[in-house]
């Protein structure tokens, strides 16, 4: 604005001053430029004092000149004007250099543009060749800002045009400092160009300038403002006041640790704007920290650690955009974000991960390999190659194609783990998704002595109306068993106190089912379970179902926020018993022989793992036939009270082959939390008869029964047995 104006008014200011200075000597010499000039310009100019100095070389010194048009006014304190000397020898009038001291541009800073006016400048040919600003200042009414912009500039005329070049150049207020060549088009529309060599530019002050004339929103990058040092090399910057563009070429450019070549930008008023750039590395862990400064990036950040589990999640290396194109429509068009594509790799890139206990584990991912392309803002990631390796051990690979928001039906992807560490866990897996339905897997995960493996295949639902389905081969989950005074400890009370959480499965309509052909939880051996899940904003419903050797288990689960309730039904006729005994203990097994059939119906209910077994409430009914009790001489303890009854008749233990038998065995009883109540049994057999009634606690496994018991000869007695069975 200031070369618009300032520069061209100086410069006639000087031609005409000096030509009159030669062929004037008058009191009324003021005067009389004053009036010439106001003639020439149509504008209102005003002079204090014009005086000539001979001292170092000869010179004119214009004080207080002030030229005024409509509201725009020009105030030059001091300009001082040097005449080209070997000219002047040859009877030629030519400016050599020209300083405007502290001019002073209050203008406009929008215009209506005419169309009957091109505006361009055509300067005399006597315009000086040299011109310095010293501490000039633009003001520009109705703009962002009312401060004025501070400006210093040495600069050198071309030989044609409204042209300069610039050696040095600042704008104090926009931290712009730059040396290059400055071409003035047109000045009504304002049309300019600036080619620098080097440019150096103030992040915030630009970006106040970028959001106050509309370039762009205020919310679009306010992390820019937090960057230090932002420079450009081989600059071609241009506006058009006009068509209210800005065009902006830069060969490199550095931004902080960030640096980038082939820059390309075009932005227009509103929000738009078209950005092609060849190549960037940036700093990820610069980048990271810049996101951190605003809330946007805390809030992004903090969502991603605590879906992952995490304390924090920390980049170090370099990120590598190649072939960037970006464009983003005016702010006023709703519900539309950026589009374009690039290329992601990097370098030296690792993850520090820091667990919720404060633990830190490197992920160093030797190679990325992927295209991004955005279309309204929504991204699609296709990964051609992604390799990280654990600090302790193991590695991922993986190559996928993603569209965000997230439609599981439109990704497809391949990885593979071997033995992969991370924290506790060991992963080694094999997963595939090849057409918009189907999920191969095969995986085995250890966590501490927990070991899960599954294999199978999961299917994504054709349409909203349908759920989703997993179908498994197998599924296997060993968790070691804890011993009384393990389960007895603070830490154990603790975790069976630790309130359930099931605000992971609310809030939203899902629906799935899951079969399972074979399911190893231990040693218990389920086959053919069938999983049926329905959640919505505040409950969730569970449906299982499934077999233990010839037992059928039925289980319907309601689940709010903090709650649990169930419902469970066990049937069962002619499961193997020694089968059946060996899911808990395996040393029994070799004791029991014959066939167990089994009802029971229970119901649970609880806020934690504590509660809800207190909460137990239900009643059983067992009936074993050909009931057969081995090696009665070595009898393990946890069997003792057969012995006991035997005992009761004076029956000897090493008699009868080693072998008590029962014709049938019949148990009624209740359930009442971790107490079993015996309302009834009855052993009938050749050897012995027993009936009577009794408790069992499975808190402390204590088991207390009274009854009578008959021997073969008829004799009849009671009997009262009392035991801990050890575990």
């Amino acid at each position: 604005m200031l070369h618009k104006k300032g520069i061209l008014i100086g410069g006639t200011v000087a031609a005409i001053v000096l030509v009159g200075s030669l062929v004037l000597v008058s009191v009324n010499f003021v005067d009389a430029v004053q009036k010439t000039l106001s003639d020439m310009t149509q504008m209102g100019v005003v002079m204090e004092e014009i005086t000539i100095h001979y001292d170092p070389l000869p010179s004119l010194e214009v004080t207080n000149l002030r030229v005024q048009s409509g509201m725009d006014t020009v105030s030059i304190p001091k300009l001082v004007i040097f005449p080209d000397l070997p000219s002047l020898l040859t009877g030629e009038i030519k400016l050599r250099h020209a300083i405007l001291q502290g001019p002073d541009l209050k203008a406009l800073a929008h215009r209506e543009y005419r169309g009957g006016s091109s505006g361009a400048l055509e300067l005399p040919a006597l315009f000086p060749d040299r011109i310095d600003v010293l501490s000039g200042k633009v003001q520009l009414t109705n703009s962002y800002q009312a401060e004025p912009l501070t400006v210093s500039a040495s600069m050198e005329k071309e030989s044609t045009g409204f042209a300069f070049n610039v050696r040095s150049a600042s704008i104090a207020e926009l931290g712009f400092k730059f040396s290059g060549r400055l071409d003035m088009v047109s000045t009504s529309p304002l049309k300019l160009n600036l080619q620098a060599s080097e440019c150096s530019i103030d992040p915030a002050s630009f970006l106040g300038f970028l959001t106050g004339f509309g370039y762009m929103d205020n919310s679009t990058i306010p992390e820019l403002a937090e960057a230090g040092k932002f420079q450009t090399t081989d600059l071609d910057f241009s506006v058009d006041s006009a068509a209210g563009t800005m065009d902006v070429k830069a060969g490199g450019l550095v931004l902080d640790s960030t640096s980038g070549k082939g820059l390309s930008l075009q932005m227009g008023q509103g929000g738009t704007f078209q950005v092609t750039l060849d190549e960037a590395q940036v700093d990820a862990g610069e980048l990271y920290a810049m996101a951190r400064k605003s809330e946007r990036g805390r809030n992004a950040t903090r969502s991603l650690c605590e879906s992952a589990k995490l304390k924090s999640i920390k980049p170090t290396g370099t990120l590598i955009f190649k072939s960037v194109s970006l464009s983003s429509p005016p702010s006023s068009v709703a519900n539309k974000g950026l589009s374009g594509k690039m290329t992601v790799s990097a370098k030296d890139l690792v993850l520090v991960l820091e667990s919720l206990d404060g633990r830190k584990q490197e992920l160093s991912i030797s190679e990325i390999d992927a295209d991004v392309e955005l279309k309204d803002g929504k991204p699609k990631v296709s990964v051609r190659s992604f390799n990280v390796a654990s600090a302790t051990g193991g590695s991922c690979n993986m190559q996928a194609s993603l569209a965000f928001p997230f439609d599981l039906k439109q990704a497809r992807f391949k990885a593979e783990a071997l033995d992969f560490a991370l924290f506790d866990y060991i992963i080694t897996c094999e997963a595939e998704k090849k057409n918009p339905l189907r999920t191969v897997f095969d995986t085995q995960l250890s966590h501490k002595e927990t070991r899960i493996s599954a294999s199978g295949y999961f299917n994504t639902p054709r349409n909203n109306l349908s759920g989703y389905e997993a179908q498994l081969k197998s599924l296997s989950i060993r968790v070691p068993e804890k011993d009384d005074s393990e389960a007895g400890s603070s830490v154990g009370v603790a975790g069976a106190k630790e309130k359930f959480n099931f605000e992971y499965l609310l809030g939203q309509e899902i629906s799935g089912k899951a079969s399972i052909r074979r399911f190893y939880y231990n040693d218990w051996p389920f086959s053919d379970v069938a999983v049926f899940v329905h959640s919505g904003a505040e409950r969730a419903l569970v449906k299982a179902s499934g077999k233990l050797f010839h037992l059928n288990l039925n289980a319907d689960v309601v689940l709010t926020q903090d709650q649990l309730a169930a419902q469970c039904n066990v049937k069962g006729r002619g499961t193997s018993l020694p089968s059946l005994i060996a899911c808990f203990a395996k040393d029994l097994s070799v004791s029991l022989r014959g066939k167990i059939y089994l009802n029971a119906n229970l119901f649970m209910q609880g806020g934690d793992a504590d509660g809800l077994v207190k909460s137990v409430r239900g009643e059983a009914s067992a009936k074993i036939d050909d009931l057969h009790v081995f090696n009665l001489a070595s009898l393990d303890p946890r069997l003792g009270f057969f012995i006991d009854l035997m005992d009761a008749v004076s029956a000897n233990p090493e008699g009868g082959g080693q072998v008590l038998k029962f014709s049938t065995a019949r148990l009624r009883a209740a359930l009442s939390g971790k107490d079993l109540l015996i309302n009834s049994f009855n052993l009938s057999g050749r050897q012995l008869q027993a009936w009577g009634g009794g408790t069992y606690s499975l808190a402390d496994k204590h088991l207390q029964l009274e009854g009578e018991v008959r021997s073969v000869l008829g004799t009849v007695n009671s009997f009262n047995v009392d035991r801990k069975l050890k575990s």
